[in-house]
Parts: structure tokens; sequence; C-alpha cells
């Protein structure tokens, strides 16, 4: 399923997950898949979330610097090799993964958050 990744950007310092974790929680917002990454004196913490509307609510009141993009969130089985055949299907028809992270799966699923190139091409490999 196509839903929105946030990326906050925030100082690198202790405590800037802490913030826009509680910030989120505070709306009530589960984070569905989250990962953080570092890049000079800047963070850049990307997730998704249960509830898009009241994310954005959160951040904004807190006054976050934030961007926003469509991603592709999908449920696989969480055995050996299945990420090395989706990966060779999104190749196969010229579809970029530019970045990936586990979410919270379910009943033995993991939760893979695919940020694409082209969302409408992964969409069709990977379907909903």
């Amino acid at each position: 399923m196509i839903v929105t990744e946030f990326v906050v950007e925030v100082e690198n310092t202790p405590g800037q997950i802490a913030k826009v974790a509680r910030s989120l929680g505070g709306k009530g917002v589960n984070i569905r898949a989250i990962t953080t990454e570092r890049i000079g004196s800047r963070g850049y913490i990307r997730f998704v979330v249960d509830n898009e509307k009241k994310a954005r609510e959160a951040l904004d009141e807190d006054g976050y610097f934030y961007t926003e993009g469509p991603v592709i969130l999908k449920a696989f089985d969480d055995r050996p090799n299945t990420l090395g055949e989706v990966a060779h299907a999104l190749a196969r028809e010229g579809v970029n993964i530019e970045a990936l992270y586990l979410g919270t799966g379910k009943s033995g699923k993991a939760e893979i958050v695919f940020v694409l190139d082209d969302v409408v091409a992964g969409r069709r490999v990977l379907g909903d």
C-alpha cells in the first residue's frame, strides 16, 4: 500500500529522536516503521505512522521542519531471501530502491518500507 513517509530534520544531538517520538505519541500517533541517518551535523528521522493527519498536526505544533512523500509499505513472510526476491523483482522492472527500512510486523510478517524512484511502477511489481 502507498503511504506517506515523513522525514524530520533535527540537530544531531542526544534526545532528538525522543522529542519527535514524544511529540507524535502525545497526539496518539503510533510509529509503524522508523529509521534514522546522519549527514554532517544534521540528523534525519524517517518514519511512517498510523495517522498521517495527526502526525502533521504534532510536527507543525512543535515547529519541526519536515518533508513528506509517498512510499510503499508492504508485509512479507519473515523468511530467508524474501528481500532478495523482492529487490530482484523491482530491479528487473527498472525500479530503483532509494532506501528501505523495516517496520512492525504481525503474525510472522515483516513490514518493509520502500522508498522508490517510481512508486507507481513499484506498486505494480509489489501489489497491494
